[in-house]
């Protein structure tokens, strides 16, 4: 809830959960974790501090909290721009053709290929994805601003260049 901006006013118990977690992320201490995904995640977390703290306690979260101590850089984001309908649309659009283009390129089953590529994509975001690419609908400004990584740079587009990157060289003209 405090990553999607809607927790609220937090309460001392958060901050102190905070810390315990962080101080777990810092000396990689999670106990038994039958999820190998989670422990992926957590395996490569980075605890939460800056150069004065490297792993923040519940009184440096909360002067953050309460903007006496900045973010630190690390973990700092711009916001994502604001796009209009019209650019959501043509990016949607570029999306699309840019898959069309590598399964003729490299005469893909269609069918296969998308649910290769729906697989590099995060599981939240998979079936808007998915209708995108085959045509059903087109992204909202305001899903794009989810997708925003940085400059003019956005998930879908990182997703088909990693699936790009994995197909094999295209096929030479039959001689």
């Amino acid at each position: 809830m405090i990553e999607q901006g809607k927790a609220g006013e937090l309460r001392q118990r958060a901050f102190w959960q905070l810390w315990e977690l962080n101080r777990r992320i810092a000396s990689s201490d999670w106990g038994r974790i039958g999820d190998a995904e989670l422990r992926r995640k957590l395996e490569s977390a980075t605890p939460l501090g800056d150069d004065a703290a490297p792993v923040w306690g519940p009184l440096k979260f909360w002067a953050c909290y309460c903007g006496l101590r900045p973010v630190p850089p690390a973990f700092t984001s711009t916001p994502a721009p604001l796009i209009g309908a019209r650019q959501a649309a043509a990016l949607s659009s570029r999306w699309r053709r840019q898959l069309q283009a590598l399964i003729e390129e490299h005469q893909l089953d269609a069918a296969a290929a998308l649910d290769d590529l729906m697989a590099l994509a995060a599981e939240e975001h998979r079936r808007d994805f998915y209708a995108v690419l085959t045509g059903f609908r087109r992204y909202a400004p305001a899903e794009l601003s989810v997708l925003w990584v940085e400059k003019d740079r956005y998930r879908p587009e990182l997703w088909l260049e990693q699936w790009q990157r994995s197909l094999p060289a295209a096929t030479a003209a039959a001689a």
